[in-house]
Formats: C-alpha cells, structure tokens, sequence
C-alpha cells in the first residue's frame, strides 16, 4: 500500500486559477527508468459550501474537514443539516487520499515513464502531494459552483528528502452536473441549492471526479516543469 500523511486542517482561502512552481532543480535529475513513490497529506473530503461563509454559524474545522453552509433560514438551516449528513457518510465511501495519490502516480509515469514504486525507501524519488483546501464553492445559493483547490506539490530525492522541485496547487473552475453523474441541462451549472439536495449517490460520484481533477492538477504541474526542463 502506498503511504499517506496525516490530513491538513483546512484552510479557507480566496482563490485564483494559476499553478507555479517555486523552485525547480528538475534539470539535474532525469525520471525515465528510475522508481517513484506518492505521499499525500489530504482531507477525507471536499469542503461544500452553498451561500455566503456569512449566512450559516456551521464549523468548518470539523474533524472530517467539511462544511456544508446554505443561509439563515430555518428551510436552509435543514438543508444543510442533511446534506451534512449525506456528506459524511460518503466519506467512508470513497478514500479520497488513496485516490489522488494512485492516479497523480500512474498518470506522471504513463507520461514521464518512471517506475512506480509501492513504498518510498523502495524508491529512487517521491512525489509528495500536499492538499490544504479543496471543495465545491457556490457563492450563493442561486448561483454556480466552483471547483476550488489550494495545496502543493513537491518531487524529493528519497534517501536525503531534499526537494527537487515544488509547484503551488490553486484552482478554482465552474463545475457543471455531469460530474455528479446527473444528465446535462440547459446551462449545465449546478447551483448552490442543487449542490444541497444532491443524494449520497451523487455526492460519491462527485468526490470521486474531485479526487480524479486534483491528480490531474498534480501530473500537470509536474508534466510542464519536467519537460520544460529538458
């Protein structure tokens, strides 16, 4: 099995779409043939937020990093408390740790052609993926949701842990019905209030594809820099 870290307090942070790297010594190593493990230290689940962070008293440092806030009335208020619920019972659906880390290894080797490695003293590298933040964001109730995503990402040299090369993770994009399993509508946003009805089916679905978008953040990142340093 692959090894993980614990799990980051969330941070709640504004957003913008971008990714850079702050620092990079890709240049001196090269990854074809050698071995690659994956860390991660990420939330058991996304942060869903429907309505201002102003509208709802819900703590959002609860211990499954996750918040569901939908407004001031009363209607709201058990809107939220189910979907709470809902939520937290996907959690022991779908490991989300153990998802990002799997598809952020097999997505940089299929297209850098390391060797992943299961362990990292098995390893030549480690890539360590560190998620702060991550969850699905509708600024209010009526309007579209976000995809947002804070973190980093590090490559170290497994015997001495020296980093090699990091990149910051920060994202935030539309998130339309399909990644929720539900058919395409007309505009295709979801909204905050759909986002507070949504089953435990579709939830799952939802973290899942969640998981599935921060890997591809990960080989990205990692993709670029790599053969930017050829």
């Amino acid at each position: 099995m692959f090894q993980y870290r614990l799990p980051f307090l969330l941070v709640l942070t504004a957003l913008a779409a971008q990714g850079c790297g702050s620092s990079n010594r890709l240049d001196e190593i090269a990854l074809e043939s050698r071995r690659v493990a994956v860390t991660a230290a990420i939330p058991p689940a996304p942060r869903v937020q429907a309505g201002s962070p102003l509208e709802a008293g819900v703590d959002v440092y609860d211990p499954v990093g996750t918040a569901v806030r939908v407004g001031t009335s009363a209607t709201k208020a058990r809107q939220a408390r189910r979907a709470q619920v809902r939520l937290d019972s996907v959690v022991a659906r779908v490991d989300v740790a153990d998802r990002v880390a799997r598809q952020s290894l097999a997505g940089a080797a299929a297209l850098l052609r390391f060797a992943p490695a299961v362990r990292p003293e098995e390893a030549d590298f480690v890539l360590d993926v560190r998620v702060a933040d991550y969850g699905l964001v509708a600024d209010s109730f009526e309007g579209a949701t976000f995809f947002v995503l804070t973190g980093e990402v590090h490559l170290l040299a497994a015997p001495t842990g020296e980093v090699l090369w990091s990149a910051d993770l920060a994202e935030r994009e539309v998130v339309d019905r399909t990644v929720f399993g539900l058919p395409a509508a007309v505009g295709n946003v979801i909204t905050g209030r759909a986002l507070a009805g949504l089953t435990v089916g579709e939830m799952a679905t939802g973290l899942g594809r969640l998981a599935d978008l921060t890997a591809e953040r990960v080989v990205a990142l990692l993709e670029r820099d790599y053969l930017r340093s050829r």
